[in-house]
């Protein structure tokens, strides 16, 4: 998928901003899943650091997830997770952390509203990633 756009439906789209939006100030995370690049559903994952600049994904969520999206035939397209006081850009962190080899969505916060960004990381590099709403 590197390289290519990511398309979200809104309902996605919101459910991820609401999620990142209620955790604050700590850290949201979670995944999207779909097939070829377009959404279908959102993950919601409990960040079992509960810290306000570090996300790991509780482990048995994450496997439920997994195992929810191979009932449905989609594929692991993305995974967010929020910079509640950063901006919408890897950290040096998120960038060694990569291990997926899917677009990673960052949400920051723009005055009020929550902002999010994709990017493809992958061997130390950063992609930008354009995401499409439908």
């Amino acid at each position: 998928m590197a390289g290519m756009a990511l398309t979200l439906r809104r309902e996605d789209w919101w459910a991820m901003r609401e999620h990142v939006a209620r955790e604050a100030p700590y850290e949201a995370c979670g995944m999207v899943a779909g097939r070829e690049g377009q959404s279908a559903h959102v993950f919601p994952i409990p960040n079992e650091l509960r810290s306000p600049t570090r996300y790991r994904m509780e482990p048995r969520a994450q496997l439920a997830a997994f195992e929810a999206m191979d009932e449905h035939g989609w594929e692991l397209l993305a995974i967010y997770h929020s910079h509640p006081q950063g901006r919408a850009y890897p950290s040096a962190i998120d960038v060694a952390e990569a291990a997926y080899p899917v677009v990673y969505l960052i949400w920051a916060p723009v005055g009020d509203e929550w902002f999010c960004l994709g990017y493809w990381l992958e061997g130390g590099r950063i992609r930008p990633v354009p995401i499409r709403l439908q």
